[in-house]
């Protein structure tokens, strides 16, 4: 167990260290909450080595998250809203079957990992994870984000789009900066190959 742990800190360590990571605000999504979906695709990577995680966030598409991650590991950091309820349910259940990487060729989502749900439509991807953990104690500092497309813009999270591909920067003079500095960190995850794709 203590091995568990100090492999769990690693991982939030190291996505801290890097200068750019995926920040997402997480809320319950297809009728499930927040951990049994964690509890879910975490069992997913314990069982087939991978997991996919839906995601529609015009500042996270497979493009962006494919040019964080290479040529280095990158991670995502899920953090609490705001407020409660601040971070908006997906009802939408539909099962996405394939998935494709360049939005070309397509293939079939791997045996044996839990559905992938949510609205499928051409907004629709998935991250991809091969390390993922709860066990996790910290605050992240939004302000010390901006957004890695367009840094000298700070890190900022609306309904509808509450994922963002970030880079480090200080962003505390910043008159756009977001109110709520400080989130609770929830979980972490390690993007694995092919890192974003769309899904259907």
């Amino acid at each position: 167990m203590k091995k568990d742990k100090k492999d769990n800190m690693t991982l939030l360590e190291e996505a801290l260290k890097f200068p750019k990571c995926v920040v997402s605000v997480m809320g319950d999504h297809a009728g499930e909450g927040a951990n049994v979906i964690f509890d879910r695709k975490t069992a997913d990577i314990a069982r087939t080595g991978v997991t996919f995680w839906l995601m529609r966030s015009p500042k996270a598409r497979p493009q962006q998250v494919q040019k964080l991650c290479n040529p280095f590991p990158a991670y995502a950091i899920f953090v609490e809203p705001a407020t409660r309820g601040g971070s908006r349910s997906t009802t939408k259940e539909d099962a996405a079957k394939e998935y494709s990487g360049d939005g070309q060729l397509w293939h079939s989502l791997p045996k044996g990992i839990s559905p992938v749900t949510g609205k499928l439509d051409t907004a629709a991807t998935a991250h991809v994870f091969d390390m993922m953990t709860t066990d996790v104690c910290g605050i992240l500092d939004l302000w010390n984000y901006g957004e890695a497309l367009e840094a000298e813009k700070p890190l900022r999270f609306i309904l509808g789009c509450s994922t963002v591909c970030a880079v480090k920067k200080d962003m505390k003079s910043n008159p756009e900066k977001m109110k709520s500095r400080y989130r609770e960190i929830v979980a972490v995850a390690r993007f694995a190959d092919p890192y974003c794709v769309w899904i259907r």
